[in-house]
């Protein structure tokens, strides 16, 4: 199992069942990316081979992107992203019709947490807000909850809670990543952990956070793509 190279092993619930696996899709990945590892990691490679346009691939000239292979509407799902020396990245979900060429977020069609070298935020619609995490953030936990209606962030290596997203969803959803430096690689179809409690029990608490969108949000900050 593709877990077992992972330097503090996940702490998965004996009670929930695995989300829905994935991969990278191909035909999505932009010019300017290698996948590989089954396409289970995306790099960022100048050299690579130019790829025929589809509308389906990204073609940002700022960030460089690629989609799942699956599209969610329904149930609860658990992936990871292992981030290694990556500083400049945004991992969330979005709706097909997407835009592929700008950075995801910048629009009412995807949802993220993004790096900006040194600042950590999360973006939706073009506005972005602040978020506090390790600069060490090595692996990032994504639950998306499509039934319950929320989309979450974890610092997964020290069970730590990051944002949660209230939507609505009105269409299926795939995992979306955009990275500008590095590479990142995911591993999909894992059971939730021990520490995320269940969203139910949070909908006066945490996902609150993210209700009053108007105050804490911010246009695209400076330097940002």
């Amino acid at each position: 199992r593709t877990s077992v190279k992972l330097n503090v092993p996940p702490v998965f619930s004996s009670t929930s069942l695995p989300g829905q696996p994935f991969k990278l899709d191909p035909k999505t990945a932009h010019k300017k990316l290698r996948l590989s590892n089954d396409c289970l990691t995306m790099e960022k490679d100048e050299s690579s081979l130019k790829k025929s346009h589809t509308p389906e691939r990204f073609s940002s000239t700022g960030s460089y992107g690629a989609a799942g292979s699956v599209f969610i509407d329904s149930g609860c799902h658990y992936w990871e992203v292992l981030l290694g020396a990556s500083t400049w990245y945004a991992v969330g979900v979005a709706y097909k019709s997407a835009p592929k060429n700008e950075w995801s977020g910048k629009n009412s069609s995807s949802w993220v947490l993004s790096r900006c070298n040194n600042n950590f935020m999360v973006r939706h619609n073009g506005k972005e807000m602040l978020v506090e995490a390790s600069h060490q953030l090595r692996r990032l936990g994504v639950l998306l909850d499509y039934d319950n209606n929320s989309l979450s962030f974890y610092d997964a290596m020290n069970s730590q809670h990051l944002h949660t997203f209230e939507v609505s969803f009105l269409l299926p959803v795939a995992p979306t990543f955009m990275i500008w430096n590095k590479s990142v690689m995911i591993l999909s179809g894992l059971p939730v952990p021990d520490f995320v409690d269940c969203p139910e029990e949070h909908q006066e608490g945490m996902m609150t956070l993210c209700r009053q969108q108007d105050s804490p949000y911010v246009s695209g900050m400076k330097g940002c793509h």
